[in-house]
């Protein structure tokens, strides 16, 4: 596994966050959807790490500086 700091441009990381976002929309009343989409993550004082397990990605995580 390799986890790195990650830029949020690959096209496997937006896919992941759509489906999640998708899911958590699906299942759950707005007001409960405690995730961020591209545009949120690409904050400067969020850093965003991704998982993976040779060329497929496993997951991913963010923390944002307060």
């Amino acid at each position: 596994m390799l986890i790195k700091i990650d830029d949020l441009r690959g096209p496997e990381v937006a896919q992941i966050l759509t489906e999640h976002l998708d899911d958590m929309y699906s299942v759950s009343p707005p007001e409960s959807v405690h995730a961020l989409d591209l545009e949120k993550l690409r904050q400067p004082e969020i850093t965003f790490w991704s998982v993976w397990d040779g060329e497929q990605l496993a997951g991913c995580g963010a923390i944002k500086e307060l």
